[in-house]
């Protein structure tokens, strides 16, 4: 029964990260029973351990839902991630293999072939890599955990950012710096790099909510 619980929870948080479960969308425990071919109560275990995670808001007498945040949420969310994240970057320039830093080059490098194409998609999965390795090379188990935590939190959110008419070529010269900053061993200069890339500028904040309430028309209600 648990390894059912355990296989039902990784998929429906791989189709939340994804976005294919959107944030405010029921999970009804009979059709995901039906869905995934097991009892209710794996499912019932598997909702409670994505609620542990701030995945899924479980609701008294009702069906759970993706979890959804406000804009105020979202914005602490973000305040807080760009400081792990930056120092995971500063940790990671200090403490990566040789091996560690060339798989992140290697991937920093075929990104590189999705700047022409704009092609949002790739560039997000294999985004999504590049954070992981750099939270990784921090060789920090709780940090790495923490950062990783939130992430996926506001991953829905983050993707609006990650979508047409924004340009792969902006991320991706921010990529650049703060690659060069890991692989030279400026562990200083990497946090900053990463920290600023992970932050929301003062001149997107409007653009970045309008975008947010076009996605997510809710959002405003949410308190």
């Amino acid at each position: 029964m648990e390894k059912q619980a355990v296989k039902v929870s990784k998929l429906l948080e791989l189709e939340i990260l994804a976005g294919n479960l959107e944030p405010g969308e029921k999970l009804d425990e009979v059709k995901l029973a039906k869905r995934f071919d097991v009892s209710r109560t794996p499912i019932r275990e598997a909702i409670a351990e994505l609620a542990a995670n701030g995945l899924v808001e479980t609701r008294p007498r009702r069906s759970a839902i993706v979890a959804t945040f406000s804009i105020q949420q979202i914005f602490d969310m973000y305040e807080v991630l760009a400081v792990l994240e930056g120092l995971c970057a500063g940790l990671s320039a200090r403490r990566m293999s040789e091996e560690e830093r060339e798989t992140l080059e290697n991937l920093h490098l075929k990104m590189a072939d999705l700047v022409d194409t704009n092609d949002w998609p790739k560039y997000y999965l294999m985004d999504l890599k590049f954070h992981q390795l750099i939270y990784a090379g921090s060789h920090n188990t709780f940090l790495e955990q923490e950062a990783l935590s939130i992430r996926n939190r506001m991953m829905p959110y983050r993707r609006v950012y990650m979508e047409e008419p924004n340009q792969i070529s902006i991320p991706y010269q921010e990529h650049t710096r703060i690659v060069e900053m890991i692989l030279g061993r400026e562990s200083d200069a990497a946090e900053v790099s990463f920290k600023e890339h992970s932050s929301i500028r003062a001149d997107g904040i409007s653009d970045f909510i309008s975008a947010l309430n076009r996605k997510f028309p809710d959002l405003a209600s949410k308190t």
